[in-house]
């Protein structure tokens, strides 16, 4: 097994001994991220609760993970089903979307957190989330939810040669964002478009063996497709071009484009004015 670098040995000490003695609930996705924070609580906090959102803005394939990984580890796991659509203020898309569904989100393990005499919650945000607008950010300030990969100055690449360290099996696990990320500010979020998208990137990423991909919805009907550049030569035949027509087509979009860009986390974000923000 490689040794961890100095400094960031130093940085997982440091979180671990902030562990240490506490009872915690870890807003638990499975992805990367909040697996080491899993991990790093069942190994050195005095109590540890998983608790994981099931909602229609996720794929039912992740919360499977999240069952799977808190078994794996026998760490007590609790799924909480929400509908963020009741919010009226998230169906409208706004610039600060995440900040609504953050907040209704930790609002409801806070409940828990008293509820059952935990110390404080963990969120798994990394120090690279402050490089993007992330407005989910100032709900954890509001609410003094926990960011120990933050405060102590822990990188995307930080985290996956962690869980490449402990051999969580977790480190090449492609980053993973709700699919109301796909739907352009100030454009209206409900359950058919939500549906859309969820069956045309299932049905691309089990046909084609796609490790990344975002289906972005503009207009109702536009499908933006963004896929890895190394994936263009294997997908691009005209036989596959016309499998991905016709069954977008029956998912409920009318126009099929590919952004030849590809793939890139946050690209809805490109067109705001972030320093009115």
């Amino acid at each position: 097994m490689m040794d961890l670098p100095k400094t960031l040995e130093k940085k997982l000490k440091a979180v671990i001994s902030f562990l240490e003695g506490k009872k915690v609930i870890v807003g638990f996705s499975g992805g990367v991220d909040s697996s080491l924070l899993a991990f790093l609580s069942k190994m050195h906090a005095k109590k540890a609760l998983l608790i994981t959102e099931k909602s229609i803005l996720y794929p039912d394939e992740e919360i499977e993970g999240t069952i799977q990984f808190a078994k794996r580890f026998n760490i007590r796991h609790k799924i909480i089903e929400r509908n963020p659509l009741e919010n009226k203020d998230f169906q409208k898309n706004p610039s600060n979307r995440c900040y609504l569904c953050k907040t209704d989100l930790y609002n409801d393990i806070l409940e828990i957190m008293n509820s059952e005499n935990y110390d404080i919650i963990l969120d798994g945000s990394n120090a690279d989330d402050l490089s993007d607008y992330r407005p989910g950010m100032q709900a954890l300030k509001e609410l003094n939810i926990s960011t120990p990969y933050i405060d102590y100055d822990i990188h995307k690449n930080d985290i996956r040669a962690i869980c490449k360290f402990f051999n969580l099996d977790v480190q090449s696990k492609p980053s993973m964002a709700c699919f109301s990320s796909r739907i352009p500010y100030g454009q209206i979020i409900n359950e058919e478009k939500l549906a859309m998208i969820r069956e045309a990137e299932k049905f691309l990423r089990d046909r084609f063996n796609l490790k990344q991909l975002r289906v972005r919805l503009h207009e109702e009907t536009l499908a933006r497709i963004e896929f890895l550049p190394e994936d263009f030569t294997k997908i691009f035949t005209l036989e596959n071009i016309e499998l991905i027509k016709r069954k977008l087509k029956e998912f409920g979009f009318s126009y099929i484009t590919v952004d030849i860009e590809g793939f890139r986390s946050g690209s809805m974000n490109e067109v705001l004015d972030l320093g009115n923000h």
